[in-house]
C-alpha cells in the first residue's frame, strides 16, 4: 500500500514541474521575442539614420565626382595653356635667338661702316688738300690767260696803227691777210688737232698715274688704320714702338731667352693684333693683295744648342711661331709671311745690354707681297 501511494504521489507532482518548465520556456520564449522584436526595431531605426546617413554620403561624393570632373576639365585647360604657353616660350626664344643674330650683324655692319668712315674721313681731308692744290694752279694759269690776253690786244692795236700808217700798201696787205688767215686757220686746226692729242696723252698719264698712286694710296690707307688700331690696342704697353709703318716689340713680351714657345701673356697680345687684323680684312679690297709681314730678330751674341743651331734659327723660328698662332686664330694663311733676321738687321750696333736688348726683337708690319 505504502508503494502504491508513493506511485501515485510521484505520477501527480510530475505534471506541475512540466507545466512549470512550459510556462518559464514560454516566458523565455516570449522574452526573447520582445527582446529581438525590441531590438529589430532598434536596429531598424539606426539602420534608417546609417542609410539616411549613406544617401546623404552618396549625394556629397556625387557632388564631390561632379568637383573632381570640373577640376579635371580645368586641369586639362590648364595643361592645353600651359603647351600652348610652352609652345609660345618657345617661338619667343627661337625669336630672340634670331634677333641676337640680326644685332651681331648689325654690331658688324656698324664696325665695318665706322672703318670705312674714317678711311672716308681721310680721303676727304686728302681730297681737299689736293683741290686747295688744284685751285691754286687754276688761279696761277687764269692770271697767265689773262696776261696773254692782254699781250694780244697790245699787239692788235699796234696793229692796227701800223695798218693806218701804210694806207698804199693795204691791198696788199689784204690779200697778205687773207692769206694769213687760211693759214691761221690751217694752223689753228692743226694746234687744236695737237692741243686734244696732247690733251688726250696728258689725261692718260694722268689717269696711270692717279691709277698707280691711288693703289699706294689705298693700302697706306688701311697701313695708317692699322697702325691706330694697333696702337689702341697696346696702348697699355710703354715698350712698344712705331718706326715708320711697322711696329716693334720687344722679344720678351713673347718669348724666354732663347726659346720659341709663347708666354701666355703673349698670347692675349697676339689676340688683340689677330682681332684688329680681322677688322682691316673686313675693309681691305680684294684687289689689294696684302700680307702682314712677322719678322724675328736676335742680339749678336751666339746661340748652339740641340734645338737652335744660330740666331738664325732662333728668329725664324719665333716668327713661325706666331704666324701659326694667328693662323689658329683664324688669319688665313696666305696673308701672312714669317721671317728670320738673325743678328744682321740691328737698331743699335753696339755691344752694352741695353742695345743687345732693343736688337732682340719682334717687327710687325702690313704691306704688299
Amino acid at each position: 500500500m505504502a508503494i502504491r501511494s508513493q506511485k501515485s504521489l510521484s505520477s501527480v507532482n510530475i505534471w506541475p514541474g512540466y507545466v512549470d518548465v512550459l510556462a518559464t520556456l514560454l516566458i523565455v520564449t516570449i522574452f526573447t521575442v520582445m527582446i529581438s522584436t525590441i531590438t529589430q526595431l532598434y536596429f531598424n531605426d539606426v539602420i534608417g539614420e546609417k542609410t539616411s546617413e549613406i544617401s546623404e554620403l552618396d549625394k556629397k561624393i556625387f557632388e564631390i565626382g561632379k568637383k573632381l570632373s570640373m577640376v579635371t576639365k580645368e586641369r586639362e585647360k590648364l595643361n592645353e595653356e600651359n603647351s600652348l604657353l610652352q609652345s609660345s616660350i618657345k617661338n619667343l626664344n627661337n625669336k630672340i635667338l634670331i634677333f641676337k643674330r640680326d644685332i651681331d650683324k648689325l654690331k658688324k655692319k656698324i664696325k665695318k661702316s665706322n672703318l670705312e668712315l674714317e678711311i672716308s674721313k681721310d680721303r676727304i681731308t686728302e681730297t681737299s688738300k689736293r683741290n686747295i692744290f688744284l685751285i691754286d694752279q687754276i688761279k696761277d694759269k687764269n692770271f697767265k690767260i689773262s696776261l696773254v690776253e692782254d699781250q694780244i690786244k697790245n699787239t692788235k692795236e699796234e696793229i692796227f696803227q701800223k695798218d693806218s700808217s701804210i694806207s698804199n700798201l693795204k691791198k696788199n696787205i689784204e690779200e697778205l691777210n687773207i692769206q694769213l688767215l687760211k693759214i691761221s686757220n690751217l694752223l689753228e686746226a692743226s694746234e687744236e688737232k695737237d692741243k686734244q692729242n696732247k690733251v688726250i696723252i696728258q689725261n692718260l698719264g694722268k689717269k696711270l698715274n692717279l691709277a698707280l698712286a691711288g693703289r699706294v694710296q689705298e693700302l697706306s690707307e688701311y697701313q695708317s688704320l692699322f697702325l691706330k688700331k694697333m696702337k689702341k690696342a697696346l696702348s697699355n704697353r710703354q715698350d712698344v714702338l712705331v718706326s715708320g709703318d711697322r711696329f716693334i716689340l720687344p722679344s720678351e713680351i713673347f718669348f724666354k731667352s732663347a726659346d720659341d714657345n709663347l708666354e701666355e701673356n703673349a698670347k692675349k697680345e697676339l689676340n688683340k693684333i689677330a682681332s684688329t687684323l680681322k677688322e682691316i680684312s673686313l675693309i681691305i679690297p680684294q684687289e689689294i693683295d696684302w700680307v702682314l709681314r712677322i719678322d724675328g730678330h736676335t742680339d749678336k751674341r751666339p746661340i748652339f744648342n740641340e734645338q737652335f743651331r744660330s740666331n738664325w734659327h732662333l728668329s725664324s723660328a719665333r716668327s713661325i711661331r706666331i704666324v701659326n698662332f694667328l693662323i689658329e686664330k683664324g688669319i688665313p694663311p696666305d696673308k701672312l709671311i714669317a721671317a728670320g733676321f738673325g743678328e744682321f738687321s740691328p737698331l743699335i750696333n753696339k755691344n752694352t745690354e741695353d742695345a743687345f736688348r732693343k736688337n732682340r726683337r719682334i717687327e710687325i708690319k702690313l704691306t704688299n707681297k
